[in-house]
């Protein structure tokens, strides 16, 4: 990429150098669609094969291309009875990694360690060979059977290399359903590395265990390239659980809250029922009278506070406990909303014993049921009292 970067810019210094300054429009689109080509071909010259890369364009989201090369293995065997065994495949099952493809053919060697022939990890530069035996001498094609796991390709590769091998098999340690591309930082190694699964790994490894001499060929398959999406599965799942599990808490509060808020509003429903209900019957208890004109009430009491109109000789007038006059059609709506004196404030409710403390109820005790002649004095004496001290 530096390469490149650098190609381009002394291009674009030749051409902004030795022409005129650039004014017009169709000029500009030429140099930028030749600077696209001229891109597109360094991009296609330096890429190497087997290999993955990224293109972005303007208003595009990040495209990842996989090259890929697969390998088809083959080998062969003299087994006990002289016969030879030749096992070959009708589809690859193998998948080189990243640096060259090259077609094999040599022994397989089963990597192993002097202080411990079972393994086969080859992460330290000090290996052997078959169940502990020398490498083949320099000269002799040989194939390193390595197993995934526990260091890098990258020192896998680097340790079977130097020993001059002409190609290393490294085989996964689980089962997977799919072969991923190894990641080798030094890319022009004369060897051929290869993936393959777990079960081809371990059968050729039981083979050449047994002192079985297995010649393998590691030969190029399918090449070509595919887009790979840039979001692991880990990923989408783990974003898709706590999607879910979020709405899932979100549905359970919203249940939840409406379940409180309806409860909440049917019992303030139905207390108000209630008390609407037990403010009706202490309207009835407040006594009435039938309006007249007569000289000896003052202007006060000679019209409602309610309507503000003077009282008729057909109107019917609702006296308060606390002897304050109003129409019987205008205090009563007011009642049974306020419940108390648009003028003294006197609680109609508590008056006649519905309300005590904070409780409401439907049958005044028997002691509020007559209320004493004393207690109505003292009531209306102490509602006059609070009238004047309003009106002064």
């Amino acid at each position: 990429m530096y390469c490149q970067e650098m190609l381009l810019l002394a291009c674009l210094l030749l051409l902004l150098g030795g022409q005129p300054p650039l004014t017009s429009t169709t000029t500009t689109t030429t140099l930028v669609a030749a600077m696209t080509i001229a891109n597109q071909d360094l991009e296609r010259y330096f890429r190497p094969a087997n290999a993955t890369h990224s293109y972005t364009s303007i208003g595009e989201e990040r495209l990842t291309m996989d090259f890929y090369n697969f390998a088809f293995l083959n080998w062969s065997y003299v087994d006990s009875q002289n016969i030879i065994r030749e096992i070959e495949f009708s589809e690859e099952k193998a998948r080189y990694g990243e640096g060259r493809v090259l077609n094999v053919t040599g022994r397989l060697i089963h990597i192993s360690t002097a202080d411990d022939i079972s393994d086969d990890f080859a992460c330290t530069p000090y290996i052997r060979g078959t169940l502990g035996m020398p490498l083949p001498e320099k000269g002799v094609s040989w194939i390193a059977l390595v197993r995934r796991g526990r260091c890098t390709f990258e020192d896998k590769v680097k340790h079977v290399h130097q020993y001059n091998a002409a190609g290393v098999i490294i085989y996964n340690d689980k089962q997977v359903m799919q072969l991923e591309k190894m990641q080798i930082k030094n890319k022009n190694r004369n060897i051929a590395a290869v993936i393959t699964y777990q079960a081809i790994g371990l059968e050729l490894a039981s083979t050449v265990d047994k002192g079985i001499n297995v010649t393998i060929s590691i030969i190029e398959g399918r090449r070509g390239v595919r887009s790979v999406s840039s979001l692991n599965r880990t990923s989408v799942l783990f974003v898709s659980i706590s999607f879910i599990v979020l709405m899932i808490i979100s549905l359970v509060w919203l249940i939840f809250y409406y379940i409180q808020r309806f409860r909440y509003m049917q019992a303030k429903d139905q207390q108000s029922r209630n008390l609407c209900s037990v403010t009706k019957k202490a309207i009835m208890k407040i006594p009435t009278k039938t309006g007249k004109m007569t000289d000896e009430k003052d202007m006060d009491s000679d019209c409602c506070a309610i309507c503000i109109e003077s009282y008729k000789p057909a109107d019917i007038i609702r006296i308060l406990p606390c002897k304050h006059e109003f129409h019987k059609n205008c205090i009563d709506p007011w009642l049974i909303e306020h419940r108390t004196c648009p003028m003294c404030k006197l609680d109609v409710l508590k008056f006649y014993g519905y309300v005590v403390g904070d409780q409401i109820y439907q049958t005044p005790s028997p002691q509020h049921n007559a209320p004493s002649a004393a207690a109505t004095t003292a009531a209306a004496a102490a509602a006059a009292a609070t009238a004047t001290g309003r009106v002064s």
